[in-house]
């Protein structure tokens, strides 16, 4: 809710920051899993290391599907408008903090 500060909330940002560390996690191992194409068609010519290039692309492949279902539920609590953190208030903005 744009107004309401939570807890891990900054004045005008809508998302707590465990929210948007997930979004922002998310979002880099998708575009890794995208890279992991790529990489595995040039280790084809060496098993072993595409072998290590497929394990980590189905490892980061079930780390999005986790942390998108926690994602799921961190953007739950934000349209109820908790957060239910229990880390202390820190801010994403150059502004400082009296945390």
């Amino acid at each position: 809710m744009m107004g309401t500060i939570g807890k891990g909330q900054t004045e005008g940002f809508p998302l707590d920051n465990l929210t948007y560390d997930l979004l922002t996690i998310v979002q880099e191992k998708s575009k890794a899993l995208e890279a992991y194409g790529r990489y595995c068609d040039d280790a084809r010519q060496d098993p072993e290391i595409l072998r290590m290039l497929e394990q980590i692309k189905r490892e980061d492949t079930n780390h999005v599907q986790q942390l998108s279902q926690h994602l799921a539920r961190c953007l739950g609590r934000q349209q109820q408008g908790t957060t239910g953190e229990s880390r202390p208030q820190t801010t994403r903005t150059t502004q400082g903090s009296s945390s």
